[in-house]
């Protein structure tokens, strides 16, 4: 199965975000100033001490949790980078569940990042942040795009695999196994069971 331009949208976008965020991240946590010497990870780490009146006692803590959120998106990053090497090597499309929180967390630091930036009205964080959400807009466009577009038959396929082990793992009427070969759906419901239970409580002693 080929890759989906969507899932390669990501993929490159995780390339580009896990580096920066990580780095941003680590730098902060490791710092004995708390990462406050980086002009953006300051802005808002004041920005939201002063937003919940922590104090000034908190700016160290607010300033090691955005780097703890930071450091979670990163390694959300990761996590796709690894299920999409492994849905290209053994030829599946890439977990949706996977990439819906990929998504939903970029859009999230993102944000969390720009509020601070126009609250204060600077212009360079802005661009940078404006340009880091067009990218996710874009992947998720060309995401939504997809999926819309893919076959019906395709947007069925979970739902049609849950029919079937359900239809498999239905309880057979009695003597139905004693009565013949077992048909198609017990032998797949069988094949199930773990061989230490199919043996005789006897035999087990």
């Amino acid at each position: 199965m080929r890759l989906r331009l969507g899932s390669v949208n990501l993929a490159l976008l995780s390339v580009y975000f896990f580096p920066i965020w990580s780095r941003d991240a680590v730098r902060a946590l490791v710092s004995p100033y708390h990462g406050l010497e980086d002009h953006a990870h300051a802005t808002a780490a004041i920005y939201f001490r002063q937003v919940f009146d922590l104090g000034f006692n908190g700016l160290g803590l607010t300033a090691h949790a955005l780097a703890g959120v930071k450091l979670v998106i990163a390694a959300a990053f990761v996590a796709y980078l690894i299920e999409f090497a492994r849905s290209w090597v053994m030829g599946r499309e890439t977990d949706r569940e996977t990439i819906d929180v990929v998504l939903i967390l970029a859009v999230v630091g993102i944000v969390i990042c720009a509020v601070p930036a126009l609250a204060v009205d600077d212009a360079a964080m802005v661009r940078l942040y404006a340009t880091q959400m067009l990218l996710v807009a874009g992947a998720i466009t060309v995401i939504v795009v997809e999926r819309q577009l893919a076959p019906k038959h395709q947007q069925a396929s979970r739902v049609a695999t849950a029919a079937r082990e359900f239809d498999a793992t239905r309880l057979l009427p009695v003597g139905v196994l004693a009565a013949g070969p077992p048909p198609v759906q017990a032998a797949a419901a069988l094949a199930r069971i773990p061989e230490g239970r199919l043996r005789h409580p006897l035999d087990r002693g």
